[in-house]
């Protein structure tokens, strides 16, 4: 039995890294390759990751069922194969529709992945003991991501599409070796009533909206989650091409564009590390004021950073807001979810946590064509700036519940 647990849990360090560490290789070149090799046009940019969060919410509950009933070991071999297909037909077939299909894929995959390695590890070594796993894989996931990184980088100026055909290689190889590897001794098939199914997902819904009703501070949080999704799909679908248009790179040695790109995500991820940890020593998550204010600083900056990245043509000062903006939307995730938790009972806390999840994913789908839209009638800089604008009642909201808790702490 103890054994039994522990090849399990080798395993599960083993996928995480293994993962985080390919994905990293697709995710350091995607956006360089989609405005240089796929399409230009900041309407269809924004489309190519609205069709993946399309296929991912249409697919969550089909492939939900194969981990429910079948078996969760079953649903992440069949993840990895499909984002192995989806990441080949991105990176083989420079078309656009050919890329769009294999968006898709990949969407079904994210979907098969959803939770099951999660559900995975709880079955084979019980609840009781996945706490210390799940933070080792943390740490893996992060370590996984930065050496990820600089390869992903090297390769890409190769060919942009190297790294995106070796992470379907690689995601391949990683199924593969699960079939052989992945344990699965605890899995217990979930009973009807319990399943996903797209009722339970409409109940759930229904019933967070009825929970969050009158409740003014949850009112505040989905709609800061509804604002945040608006703004953010677009911008990040953007800001590459934005930078490979209308920034002027340093001219350092022989480096290529993508050399550039690859230190700029590298410091996003040492940044976001570094103000998690700062957030985690210096903010007193047991004081919701505290929290809140937190989170206005760094909604604001964050903002602020947006705007001003959509309006200059420095390099370097594009690099730095646009890392500073990233970085503290990643950092500050914790903290809002802490923010969450503080203000719903446990009985609800999972329904209301599923609700704020799904606000955001349908604000991503609606406005990531909006901001899109923007850019393909003016300029990539004006869609930047809509982005920043749009997200400006996050501090607003966040303003509000600071002062109400001045008012009534006087």
């Amino acid at each position: 039995m103890k054994n039994r647990k522990k090849n399990a849990h080798v395993v599960y360090l083993i996928v995480v890294g293994a993962d985080k560490l390919t994905g990293s290789l697709f995710a350091t070149v995607q956006m360089v390759y989609f405005a240089t090799r796929v399409t230009s046009d900041p309407f269809q940019l924004v489309l190519i990751w609205t069709v993946f969060q399309i296929s991912v919410l249409l697919f969550e509950i089909p492939t939900g069922v194969i981990a429910d009933i079948y078996s969760r070991r079953l649903s992440v071999i069949l993840g990895f194969l499909a984002t192995s297909l989806g990441s080949l037909f991105v990176g083989a077939f420079q078309t656009y529709s050919m890329v769009l299909l294999g968006m898709g894929i990949l969407g079904i995959g994210d979907a098969l992945l959803s939770g099951a390695l999660d559900a995975w590890i709880v079955d084979e070594i019980g609840n009781e003991r996945v706490g210390p796993v799940y933070m080792r894989g943390s740490q893996v996931a992060q370590i996984a991501i930065l050496v990820g990184i600089p390869i992903g980088t090297a390769l890409g100026t190769i060919a942009l599409n190297v790294p995106i055909l070796l992470a379907g290689t690689l995601y391949l190889l990683l199924a593969l070796f699960l079939t052989r590897a992945m344990p699965e001794h605890g899995f217990q098939p979930i009973p009807p009533e319990e399943r996903r199914s797209w009722h339970t997902m409409f109940s759930t819904f229904k019933e967070g909206v009825q929970l969050v009703r009158g409740r003014s501070v949850l009112v505040t949080i989905l709609g800061i989650s509804a604002v945040a999704g608006l703004a953010s799909a677009g911008f990040e679908g953007l800001w590459t091409a934005n930078m490979l248009e209308n920034v002027a790179f340093p001219a350092i040695g022989s480096f290529e564009p993508i050399v550039w790109f690859g230190g700029i995500n590298a410091a996003v991820s040492i940044m976001s590390l570094i103000g998690i940890e700062l957030f985690r020593r210096k903010v007193d998550v047991g004081s919701q004021t505290a929290i809140v204010r937190t989170l206005m600083v760094t909604a604001s900056l964050s903002t602020m950073c947006m705007i001003v990245f959509g309006l200059v043509g420095d390099f370097w000062l594009a690099a730095v807001t646009y890392s500073l903006s990233y970085s503290l939307r990643i950092a500050s995730s914790p903290l809002f979810k802490a923010w969450i938790n503080r203000n719903v009972e446990s009985s609800v806390r999972a329904t209301v946590l599923s609700v704020d999840n799904q606000i955001n994913y349908l604000g991503r789908i609606a406005g990531g064509p909006i901001i899109g839209a923007i850019g393909s009638a003016t300029s990539l800089q004006a869609a930047l700036v809509a982005a920043g604008l749009i997200r400006v009642p996050v501090t607003v909201f966040l303003a509000r519940v600071v002062l109400q808790a001045t008012e009534r702490s006087e």
